[in-house]
């Protein structure tokens, strides 16, 4: 009876979180390795697939620019012979004309938009790079955040199941006037706090299933699955200078800033060779409509570049090579403080993580079983119970961040370098 009574008093806190927890996992379960969701990403991500075809349409630019200009052809005949009265006529004593025209592009327009084309594709292919870069890194640190959330999750169920049967036991007892009332509100208020602690864990959790549902194009709720023997590749930690050349060598954000200075340097020629004027060749026919009877032409026209010689483009072109060159230095400079950040923050999640390893162990849970007994058996007192009971459960959520930090500072050591090390 007094345990329906407890139930109906807490019911609603229960629900509460009962509430939040069945959001989490209402959905279908879908169990993958890192490995597993990169094959998946490339398969099913809208933002790779798009990417992709950009790279394509790129490539039919390269083919597109090779074309030389069509000729034009032209026909035309009298529409209406009033001397003989007839329409359209064009009989021996009628009038046709009949034209052909051939622009020639010089100062190597063509050459150079082919060129241009190619450097275009190459730009197009290392933004897909840098794409897939950036989100495979939100991809693997969000498996990691989520792995390390559920694993806090579920330790935050556990201790809020054991609290709350020390609550019942304890309610009853100050129910029969064995105990003080002000002991199970101690209690209740640490049990609200843990409870507190679970719920924002829950909307972090919410947020990283959000994101690798869209990254991954499913709907199922993902589960990741991290090999623990991952760990040991993590000790490790790489020369600084080693990890600058893996970045030079591999990124394509810096390959893309020196492909943009080529192209920068490209439209300065493609520039100059529009400032040359192209010839038209015309030959043409005229039955009577000429000085003579069936008079055939040969005509070659240019334009005279005497004000507009694109003079205002061609600066511009070479203002832009100049802009692409600080911004090339720039991008290798930002590059050299990434890498030295991410160094220093894998030293120092490394440093965290062995100092962590060395304390906590079997014997961490095992003193908290022989407190929470010997609480039951009020052998120590509830404040102290309280006491160990937050800084046990703040020490289990600080071992996963600490373990959490450690994989994704590894994982940012593989974005920096573009270069898989861990």
């Amino acid at each position: 009876m007094k345990k329906a009574i407890y139930s109906c008093r807490y019911m609603p806190v229960l629900l509460c979180f009962a509430m939040l927890s069945a959001q989490v996992f209402a959905q279908d379960s879908l169990h993958i390795s890192i490995n597993a969701s990169d094959h998946l990403f490339l398969e099913k991500n809208l933002l790779a697939v798009a990417g992709q075809l950009n790279v394509d349409a790129q490539k039919a630019l390269e083919i597109q620019a090779s074309l030389y200009p069509n000729p034009t052809v032209s026909f035309g005949v009298n529409a209406y012979d009033a001397d003989n009265r007839k329409l359209l006529y064009a009989g021996a004593n009628g009038e046709k004309t009949a034209e052909i025209e051939q622009l020639i592009l010089l100062g190597g327009k063509r050459k150079n938009e082919i060129a241009l084309a190619k450097q275009n594709s190459k730009q197009a292919a290392l933004e897909f790079s840098d794409l897939l870069r950036n989100l495979k890194y939100t991809l693997h640190t969000n498996m990691y955040s989520l792995y390390f959330d559920l694993k806090t999750l579920q330790k935050f169920n556990t201790q809020l199941q054991q609290l709350d049967t020390i609550i019942d036991a304890y309610e009853t007892q100050a129910k029969k006037g064995n105990l003080p009332l002000k002991e199970v509100v101690r209690l209740k208020s640490t049990f609200i706090q843990l409870n507190n602690n679970k719920t924002t864990l829950l909307q972090s959790i919410q947020d990283e299933q959000k994101t690798l549902q869209v990254l991954l194009n499913v709907n199922e709720f993902i589960v990741p699955d991290v090999d623990e023997q991952v760990w040991q590749q993590f000790d490790r930690l790489p020369v600084v200078d080693s990890l600058l050349q893996l970045a030079l060598a591999n990124r394509a954000d810096i390959q893309l800033a020196a492909v943009n200075k080529d192209i920068a340097a490209l439209n300065v020629k493609y520039q100059k060779s529009l400032a040359v004027p192209d010839l038209t060749l015309n030959t043409s026919y005229d039955q009577r409509g000429a000085a003579f009877n069936n008079q055939f032409l040969f005509t070659v026209g240019i334009p005279l570049p005497l004000w507009n010689r694109n003079q205002g483009n061609i600066r511009y072109a070479e203002t832009q090579t100049k802009l692409a060159s600080v911004n090339e230095q720039l991008q290798q400079n930002s590059l050299t403080a990434e890498v030295n950040a991410a160094w220093y923050n894998m030293q120092r999640s490394i440093q965290e993580f062995q100092k962590t390893q060395a304390v906590y162990n079997k014997d961490f849970t095992d003193v908290y079983e022989g407190m929470r007994e010997n609480f039951l058996k009020q052998n120590i007192s509830i404040v102290e119970f309280v006491d160990f009971f937050e800084s046990y459960s703040e020490s289990l959520a600080e071992v996963n961040r600490i373990r959490k930090q450690l994989a994704l500072s590894a994982e940012n050591i593989n974005y920096t370098t573009a270069y898989t090390l861990y």
